[in-house]
């Protein structure tokens, strides 16, 4: 029977995965010019294809060369977790409409609704491609972040929001890597691991992180997509404040819904759950 793959093997591995694949969807088959909102077609198609051939991976590599149940990386249903994610995706899309009616009042942007939206026929696909592309890599991306919890839970809370906020930003390498961006890319991936552990699942991190990737990409701006219509371009100073909303936002929510438990309990809970999902794996099926 081989043996399992250490902790840091492991996640040094899924991570270089993911850098190669994205790098030949960037450059070398020069699918990089089509990740933008003006292509939802061939945005969702790319962005749909990449993250399950990456879900994929993953997998198979979660169970057949770590030899860990999938399960136990805390694919959980329930009703918090289905009023967190509801909760996650109303306040996102509200967050950032009224942020943006709000600089279209002060003359800032023009922010206005497109009032023919569905007499395009075409609508209803492209938002099914496009937000499936989006939801797919959320989800990839929660499961590796789940994956790297298990892998470094002894590490304790601290280290392990530092070790996955620094690695997050290395893995948005091809994104460009300028210090504001940074520091932007650590806190909402740390916001998502502190989600993670209150919830013990990925359900509700994949939602919130699913919504804001859609909404900014192609429910809100100039792309086909867009019910929200933008016109103009703001600095980068104008997009903290709702950035930073929504991260306090989604830190009270989760506490609020699943308790006060320390990170350190919430971690031990995580750890216990893998584990009894782990010793399920080896019983006889019926």
């Amino acid at each position: 029977m081989p043996h399992k793959i250490s902790g840091y093997k492991g996640i040094i591995i899924l991570c270089l995965m993911n850098l190669l694949l994205s790098y030949l969807v960037l450059y070398p088959l020069g699918l990089g010019q089509y990740i933008g909102p003006e292509h939802p077609y061939l945005f969702g198609i790319i962005n749909l294809g990449t993250g399950l051939i990456m879900l994929a991976v993953t997998i198979i590599y979660i169970r057949r060369v770590d030899r860990m149940k999938v399960a136990s990386l805390g694919i959980k249903r329930g009703r918090k977790h289905l009023i967190y994610s509801l909760a996650a995706i109303t306040m996102t899309i509200v967050l950032h409409l009224v942020y943006l009616k709000s600089l279209d009042e002060a003359g800032i942007l023009r922010a206005y609704f497109n009032v023919h939206y569905f007499e395009n026929v075409q609508i209803v696909p492209m938002l099914l491609v496009t937000g499936a592309g989006w939801f797919v890599n959320a989800f990839y991306e929660e499961m590796l972040r789940a994956y790297i919890v298990l892998k470094l839970k002894h590490w304790g809370p601290l280290l392990m929001f530092l070790s996955i906020g620094l690695l997050s930003i290395i893995m948005s390498i091809f994104n460009g890597l300028d210090l504001v961006y940074s520091i932007l890319i650590f806190i909402v991936n740390t916001t998502l691991l502190y989600v993670y552990l209150k919830s013990g699942s990925i359900l509700p991190a994949v939602c919130a992180h699913f919504i804001y990737n859609f909404t900014l990409g192609h429910l809100f701006g100039s792309g086909a997509v867009a019910f929200l219509r933008v016109e103009g371009e703001t600095t980068l100073w104008y997009g903290l404040a709702p950035f930073l909303l929504y991260v306090i936002i989604l830190l009270v929510m989760a506490k609020l819904i699943y308790g006060d438990a320390s990170l350190e309990q919430c971690l031990k809970r995580i750890d216990k759950s893998g584990q009894q999902s782990g010793s399920k794996s080896h019983s006889p099926m019926m």
